[in-house]
């Protein structure tokens, strides 16, 4: 799971990436990743939310107020409640080419097969991709 929260110019607040080695499949892993990036969100105090995900399953699931019948209700479960927490907050599809800090983040965690939170500095390994993926969105 990689996730990113971004001011309104896109500057990097947070970041984090999450190894979980047991999911079913990949609409779960998404909604994992939502809850997760909820969760990073309310930790570093945000109240105003625009979530970005390039799952077109997760940004349906949330306008329909969260019920699922998959194996991932629980988690969407979840991130409804999460969800209500903020003041403001609204979900929006991008594109996988948008979303690739969030990407590169998922990959580090497989490959090292480790949870890290990054708060106020990015790590050194996303800088590039924070630029492109800002650049990309505003074209």
């Amino acid at each position: 799971m990689g996730a990113i929260i971004r001011d309104y110019s896109g500057g990097a607040l947070a970041a984090a990436h999450n190894f979980v080695p047991h999911l079913i499949d990949a609409p779960m892993a998404e909604a994992y990743s939502l809850k997760e990036g909820l969760m990073l969100a309310q930790y570093i105090g945000c109240n105003r939310l625009i979530v970005q995900s390039d799952c077109m399953e997760v940004v349906q699931m949330m306008d329909n107020g969260g019920f699922s019948a998959t194996l991932a209700a629980a988690l969407y479960d979840e991130c409804n409640i999460i969800w209500s927490g903020f003041q403001d907050i609204s979900i929006e599809h991008c594109s996988r080419e948008v979303n690739q800090v969030a990407q590169n983040l998922a990959k580090r965690a497989m490959q090292l097969k480790q949870t890290c939170t990054y708060v106020d500095e990015p790590p050194s390994f996303i800088l590039d991709l924070l630029t492109n993926d800002v650049t990309i969105l505003n074209e």
